[in-house]
C-alpha cells in the first residue's frame, strides 16, 4: 500500500537558518575588523559571501517548498517498506528492522524547541502559553544502519483525543497517514513472520 505524508526533514530546515547566521557573522567579522565600504577587497568578500547565502538560502527554501508540496511516499510491501523522501529512496527489508515506534511531539510556531508529549502534572503547570501543535513521528530502528525518523502532521489528533475519553472505540489517530502506515506495517510483518515459519 502507499502512502503520502507530510514530512519535514531538520536538515532543509537548517538550511534555511544557517545562511543568515554566517551572513550576520560576516557583517560582525566586517565590522570588528573596521572595514568599510571604501575598502575595495574586503567589500568584495563580504558581498561574495552574503550572495553565496542568499543563493543557499534560495536553494534551501524552494527545497523545502517541493518537500512540502510533493510530500513523502511510503510504500509497504509484502516483505520491506520503500521511503520516498525529496532526497533520498531507502528499502528497509523487514529481516533488517530490529523496532518500529509510534508516537507523537510538539512544535511550537518560532520552532525553537520541539519536545516529547506528555501527560503529567508539572508538564501542563508549566507549559507557556505559546501556540502548539502535534506531529506525528515514526522511528525506525534497524539492526544495521542509522534510525530512520518520519514525521507528518497530526491535524485532528487533539480534538479526537478529546473525544476519545468519552468515546474509547474512537482512535485519535485514525486519520494521521504516517499511522496508516505504521499499522500496515504491523499488519505486513505479522503476515510475512507467518509465512516464514
Amino acid at each position: 500500500m502507499k502512502f503520502r505524508i507530510k514530512h519535514t526533514t531538520p536538515a532543509l530546515c537548517y538550511g534555511t537558518i544557517i545562511p543568515w547566521f554566517i551572513a550576520i557573522a560576516a557583517l560582525l567579522l566586517f565590522v570588528f575588523l573596521d572595514f568599510t565600504i571604501n575598502d575595495k577587497y574586503p567589500t568584495i568578500i563580504f558581498g561574495g559571501i552574503l550572495a553565496l547565502c542568499l543563493v543557499v538560502d534560495t536553494v534551501f527554501v524552494l527545497l523545502l517548498a517541493i518537500e512540502k508540496i510533493f510530500g513523502t511516499k511510503i510504500i509497504v510491501e509484502a516483505d520491506h517498506i520503500k521511503i520516498h523522501t525529496l532526497l533520498r529512496r531507502r528499502k528497509i527489508y523487514y529481516d533488517n528492522i530490529s523496532d518500529v515506534k509510534y508516537s507523537h511531539y510538539e512544535c511550537s510556531k518560532s520552532r525553537k524547541y520541539r519536545k516529547d508529549r506528555s501527560s503529567s502534572l508539572l508538564y501542563k503547570l508549566f507549559q507557556d502559553d505559546e501556540d502548539v501543535w502535534i506531529r506525528a513521528q515514526l522511528t525506525i530502528y534497524p539492526v544495521l544502519g542509522k534510525v530512520i525518523e518520519l514525521n507528518d502532521d497530526a491535524a485532528n489528533y487533539e480534538q479526537k483525543r478529546k473525544r476519545w475519553i468519552t468515546d474509547p472505540h474512537l482512535d485519535p489517530d485514525e486519520d494521521v497517514k504516517l499511522y496508516q502506515a505504521y499499522l500496515c506495517y504491523k499488519s505486513a510483518y505479522r503476515q510475512y513472520n507467518n509465512m516464514i515459519r
